[in-house]
């Protein structure tokens, strides 16, 4: 597939957002947090990704709820996704990023009520709890054209200063772990972890920055628009995947046979 024909093909895909957390603990480079998909997930089983998930009616009925977030900030497209990276983050992992106040509430109790499919407007206003939408910053957008099962997914940035234990939805997380973009890649390489193309893509742009404020100024220097990759042969007739230049990635062509399967 050439970048001409993958941009012609306009097929909506499902939407999603992908929360990247920073950590910055007693480490030479900032922690993300990961989670191990499971064998039964019909997408990317066994992979190691962001936590992150489809957006729903109901995030769309928080965005348009000023009392739960700023409506000013972005339109309700936006403030949906930000909303689905926050609530799929906490119901993965346990982890609370983007409340006000932040660290106030029963986070456990909150995915544990999530997990049995309460909304999360619901839980917000029982709580008396608001997303501050601003902790999240738009870091990338992907859409793949290259699968049957495609997702428009939006990834964000967030700082997380609060505790790093980790409480893990069972039925959709194998296992997860703090670790630097680096540590990621090499685990990866070494064979120990499943990484498919857009997460080592994300990782690798990770790895350029030494904490959260550099990659935060990063952002004003690239422009945020849709990464869709496309298939093509090299100059000596090798299968490659590429991504357009000027998004921020430091690897934008790379042969399909390093890579691991979806």
């Amino acid at each position: 597939m050439s970048q001409d024909g993958d941009a012609t093909d306009d097929t909506p895909g499902i939407a999603a957002a992908t929360l990247i957390l920073f950590a910055e603990q007693d480490t030479d480079a900032p922690l993300h947090l990961l989670i191990q998909r499971t064998p039964k997930m019909r997408f990317a089983p066994n992979a190691l990704v962001f936590p992150g998930g489809q957006v729903d009616a109901d995030d769309y009925r928080i965005a348009a709820d000023p009392v739960l977030v700023d409506v000013g900030l972005g339109d309700a497209t936006e403030r949906a996704h930000r909303i689905a990276a926050i609530r799929e983050t906490l119901e993965e992992t346990g982890i609370a990023a983007g409340f006000m106040p932040p660290e106030t509430f029963d986070a456990a109790g909150m995915q544990a009520e999530l997990k049995r499919q309460v909304a999360f407007s619901d839980l917000l206003k029982t709580a008396n709890l608001r997303l501050d939408l601003s902790t999240l910053l738009p870091w990338a957008q992907w859409h793949p054209r290259l699968s049957h099962r495609r997702f428009d997914t939006r990834f964000y940035i967030a700082r997380h200063k609060g505790d790093l234990t980790v409480r893990t939805d069972v039925d959709e997380v194998g296992e997860a772990c703090w670790l630097t973009a680096g540590q990621a890649i090499a685990e990866s390489q070494a064979g120990h972890a499943k990484i498919i193309f857009p997460t080592l893509c994300n990782l690798e742009r990770l790895a350029e920055y030494p904490d959260f404020l550099a990659a935060a100024a990063h952002l004003a220097t690239v422009e945020c628009r849709p990464i869709s990759p496309w298939l093509h042969d090299d100059e000596r007739g090798v299968a490659c995947i590429s991504i357009h230049e000027g998004g921020g990635y430091p690897i934008t062509c790379r042969p399909l046979s390093t890579l691991q399967a979806p």
